[in-house]
């Protein structure tokens, strides 16, 4: 990991009360949007992870902009609000709109005129008709409401593999296929993911959260490598950049177009790039033998000064020589050596396989179950069940696969407090299904 202050180009998790949210810092992208509030980070560099700051007003409440300054911790309205007053029950309080004196333009005016969010709260509570008549429940209530849309500390926060998947799932499940925590985590642990291990990943549809999630079971300082398979030009990197992992460690994982890797797995070289090379060494040989004949021609004409042609004649053919080879071998792109390393890896097999698709994942499994070698475990995800179904029987004809299971998480989460201990009315209980199993030879 990085260093333990904030520094410009890394990732930060952003959180106010229960929002986070992920941004990378950065001087030209400074300012982001929290809800409807629009706050300055130019000031966090430098500063500790897990401070607090306090969102001062830079331009005026009413434009919703904000600077931020370093403070020790958060205060909260309850701390800072003392509430003497309670009655025993609400059956007298009506509903009508009309507990509160001040106007709605009284409130926009105090709001740009208050120094603190206490201050706001205390006025509204002191010109309101029913506070004081309120349960002390219905008033803790009431002050958690008006906190939340007061609040004004943020905290910045390191990145982890549980705050960016938490943080992803919740802004956009489909994104990352519905992959929560908890399979998250019985995908790491059902694939036996470890520091000295070669892991293959296909993951076509996660935004490189479970890229990231083997990387960082892999660890810094170890032999491990991943070979991260994706069917597009480009793998999808979110998840593994967010975490900020350092450039030794981001090198083993080996990211290749898994068309393109198979193709150097079984042909050993790329035939356009073989093309390419016999062609530019042919040019390179016919324009050789064409200077030197030049080259002779003019020695015969002039005869005189015949020791200082003859050097000429070795330097320009050694110039021309030079520029011919540096024309006949032409740079080549990184993904050519990525497919190198990652097919020399695939050679000497892999101890788990991890697929994460958003395609039928059986012919996939199919081809890349070759690489695995006996004894070692693989895991197949996906979002509905009907897919893993049909791989799950088709797989039990084989003799080359055993202790074949299909599972699903079910996690429920649930409110604690005091006497009011529930689970959460509306959450989504599914988080996709897996098929696993081990290798025999």
């Amino acid at each position: 990991m990085t260093s333990d202050t904030i520094k410009i180009g890394e990732y930060l998790i952003i959180q106010k009360q229960n929002y986070r949210k992920l941004h990378k810092f950065s001087k030209s992208n400074s300012t982001i949007s929290l809800g409807r509030d629009s706050v300055n980070l130019s000031g966090i560099e430098g500063c500790p992870y897990f401070s607090v700051f306090k969102m001062i007003p830079s331009g005026g409440k009413r434009n919703k902009e904000y600077s931020l300054e370093l403070t020790d911790a958060a205060v909260n309205l309850k701390d800072e609000i003392d509430v003497k007053l309670s009655g025993n029950d609400n059956r007298n309080i009506l509903d009508d709109g009309r507990s509160q004196k001040l106007t709605a333009a009284e409130i926009e005016e105090l709001k740009s005129d208050a120094l603190k969010a206490s201050d706001i709260v205390e006025t509204l509570i002191t010109n309101s008709n029913t506070f004081h008549s309120k349960t002390e429940f219905s008033q803790e209530k009431y002050l958690k409401k008006k906190e939340k849309k007061y609040f004004e500390y943020l905290q910045i926060v390191r990145p982890n593999l549980r705050l960016i998947t938490e943080v992803m799932y919740r802004l956009d499940p489909g994104k990352i296929q519905g992959i929560r925590m908890d399979t998250l985590s019985q995908i790491i642990t059902l694939s036996n993911i470890h520091s000295e291990g070669v892991h293959l990943l296909y993951d076509s549809g996660s935004n490189g959260l479970v890229a990231a999630a083997i990387l960082s079971s892999i660890g810094n300082n170890t032999n491990g490598k991943l070979i991260h398979m994706h069917p597009g030009n480009m793998s999808q990197k979110q998840g593994l950049l967010a975490l900020n992992f350092t450039e030794e460690q981001l090198c083993r994982c080996i990211s290749v177009n898994v068309y393109s890797v198979l193709r150097q797995y079984h042909q050993g070289c790329d035939i356009n790039t073989s093309n390419d090379s016999s062609k530019a060494n042919n040019e390179h040989n016919t324009l050789k033998r064409k200077c030197t004949d030049v080259d002779e021609a003019d020695e015969h004409k002039n005869k005189a000064p015949k020791l200082k042609n003859n050097h000429d004649v070795k330097s320009d053919d050694a110039d021309v020589s030079d520029q011919m080879n540096l024309q006949s071998e032409p740079k080549k792109p990184k993904w050519h050596f990525d497919n190198i390393a990652a097919s020399d890896l695939l050679k000497g097999k892999v101890d788990s396989l991890v697929i994460t698709c958003k395609e039928d994942p059986q012919n996939i499994f199919k081809e890349l179950v070759h690489f695995v070698k006996p004894g070692r475990p693989f895991v197949v995800f996906y979002p509905v069940v009907e897919p893993l179904q049909q791989l799950y029987l088709t797989l039990r004809s084989y003799s080359n696969v055993a202790a074949l299971k299909v599972t699903s998480n079910w996690m429920r989460n649930y409110q604690v407090l005091p006497e009011r201990t529930h689970p959460e009315v509306t959450m989504n209980c599914s988080s996709g299904f897996l098929l696993t199993g081990y290798v025999l030879k």
